[in-house]
């Protein structure tokens, strides 16, 4: 039976079309302006239907904004649909939007970054193979000219910076001429020594140093940062002052060393985890956190300030629910898994069991995953070999049970490296625009929209919202400035106990007031770190 079953499919083969059993289809993304690409589609006869691998929600609202420039081919839903046997090409505008997953025409002067994922379709027809254009192309550490393929293996998962000119650096990385010779020196300092210092530490490790792309761009607020940790990393610096003070400086060197940490994970290995997201993202923030005092980036004071807030904020947005009862979406939303994953590893790691340094425990975990073994994360990281050990921390925070919040409550006063303490003001600012965001979605049917610029909250006017009809820019709250004072959580809660109302001032002199039927709990207390006990801990073998 075995052999005449293989017969059978010889010989249907055989009767096959050429053109059939030879279909592949291209997949090229061309750079024709600075504004926009061209990505074509060139399918096999009889491919009517071709799967985008970026689907749902996120994928459609990138390809709506695709300009159709012949009738080969349309996407509908998640799917490419063509009569076949034609080249479909559609004009994609440049845009700093990022909707989902890496940014597919992300504009930087002189070119663009540009990620395959966005264009990227399944291999139902045919193997696709992926093709960059443009006069000057950096992808998978070369510099090519004109053309170049992208990995077989990578293909639909590639970076590539393109550029309208031919370059002339030696060095593969882009800095944005816009941005100050001392700010690219710093991104330059964080990035050699993160490298430096993991390597040394991490051991086990296979590290390639990726290139960077460094893009200056605009958004509604003050400086902030944002990037991705492909091949080609790329980082945005948004209304980047020339002159920078510690805050912007602050925000870069994390920005930074965070995704250069990313290097020494491995992103795909653990997507079989329930807590992928936390595991990488809060694994690249421990090593940056790390790393950053030892290199004498981060003060002993601002490293406990940065973990401290880190878990206030985890406390304060998982707003009453255990880890294992909010959806992804919250947990994006908010970025908890930053935010609860940096102390979920410290604290993990400084109460781990048996020998070892804690960083010696993150290489094995990673040294197991690059040789196909699945380590439980937890006993991998609390208790690595240590014979008779159960991991206690990070079961009990990843769980279903009580709240995360309660979590922390019964973990921390254990582990003889936290003691509770009023709030700082940074806190006390986080609690108000919690608070603003809670009347928000009290008054707009459970949706909010707020924009935190260093003069207070833009609102996002929405049709559904009561009584915040259109964009409010709020300085103040029941006359206390929105952020700094002490005194406007107190006076929110007030308000809104006494005339069920908070009263905003908006910055063009006018006034906006918003019913209030529950006040929001102000947290007065907070857990802070003995840092010297917990870096001690870290480090011992």
């Amino acid at each position: 039976m075995k052999k005449s079953f293989s017969w059978f499919h010889l010989m249907c083969a055989a009767l096959l079309p050429l053109g059939a059993r030879a279909a592949t289809v291209d997949v090229d993304i061309k750079l024709v302006s600075a504004d926009a690409l061209e990505v074509s589609f060139t399918l096999p006869e009889h491919c009517t239907a071709l799967a985008f691998l970026k689907d749902e929600r996120g994928g459609q609202e990138i390809r709506a904004a695709w300009q159709k420039q012949n009738d080969c081919a349309l996407p509908e839903g998640d799917q490419l649909k063509s009569a076949g046997a034609c080249t479909a090409r559609f004009r994609v505008p440049a845009t700093m939007q990022k909707i989902s997953g890496y940014p597919g025409s992300f504009p930087a002067p002189g070119g663009m970054y540009v990620h395959s994922s966005n264009y990227a379709l399944a291999d139902s027809c045919g193997p696709v193979t992926y093709r960059y254009h443009a006069a000057d192309i950096v992808m998978d550490g070369h510099r090519y000219h004109d053309v170049a393929t992208a990995p077989a293996a990578t293909g639909g998962d590639t970076p590539a910076m393109l550029m309208l000119a031919p370059q002339a650096n030696a060095s593969l990385d882009y800095f944005d001429p816009r941005l100050s010779a001392a700010t690219v020196a710093q991104i330059r300092e964080v990035a050699d020594g993160t490298i430096a210092y993991l390597s040394k530490q991490l051991p086990l490790a296979v590290v390639n140093r990726p290139v960077i792309a460094a893009i200056a761009a605009s958004e509604p607020g003050g400086p902030n940062v944002g990037g991705d940790a492909g091949n080609i990393l790329r980082l945005t610096l948004f209304n980047w002052p020339q002159a920078t003070g510690p805050e912007e400086n602050a925000k870069l060197t994390l920005l930074v060393s965070h995704e250069f940490s990313h290097r020494f994970q491995l992103r795909d290995a653990v997507d079989v985890y329930p807590d992928a997201r936390l595991v990488n993202e809060g694994g690249a923030e421990f090593l940056r956190w790390l790393t950053s005092v030892q290199q004498g980036w981060l003060t002993r004071p601002e490293a406990a300030a940065q973990l401290d807030k880190a878990l206030a904020e985890c406390m304060l947005y998982t707003e009453g629910k255990s880890w294992r009862a909010l959806t992804p979406r919250q947990i994006g939303s908010q970025r908890l898994e930053y935010l609860c994953g940096l102390p979920a590893y410290v604290y993990s790691l400084a109460a781990r069991q048996g020998s070892g340094s804690a960083l010696s425990r993150f290489d094995s975990f990673y040294h197991q995953l690059r040789q196909g073994r699945v380590p439980d994360f937890p006993q991998a990281l609390e208790c690595g070999d240590t014979a008779n050990c159960k991991a206690l921390v990070l079961p009990a925070l990843l769980s279903s049970g009580a709240t995360m919040e309660q979590q922390w409550n019964d973990l921390l006063p254990k582990t003889g490296l936290a003691t509770l303490r009023p709030p700082s003001q940074a806190l006390r600012d986080r609690m108000v625009l919690r608070a603003v965001v809670k009347l928000m979605a009290d008054d707009c049917a459970g949706r909010s929209g707020t924009t935190e610029t260093p003069q207070g909250i833009i609102l996002d006017g929405m049709k559904v919202c009561k009584s915040i009809h259109q964009d409010s820019y709020a300085t103040s709250i029941e006359g206390h400035p929105v952020f700094g004072d002490a005194a406007a959580g107190p006076a929110m809660t007030s308000a809104c106990q006494t005339r069920h109302e908070v009263s905003f001032g908006l910055k063009d002199g006018g006034k906006l007031t918003v019913p209030c039927q529950s006040p929001y709990q102000f947290h007065t207390a907070f857990y802070a770190i003995d840092i010297d006990k917990a870096l001690a801990r870290l480090m011992r073998e």
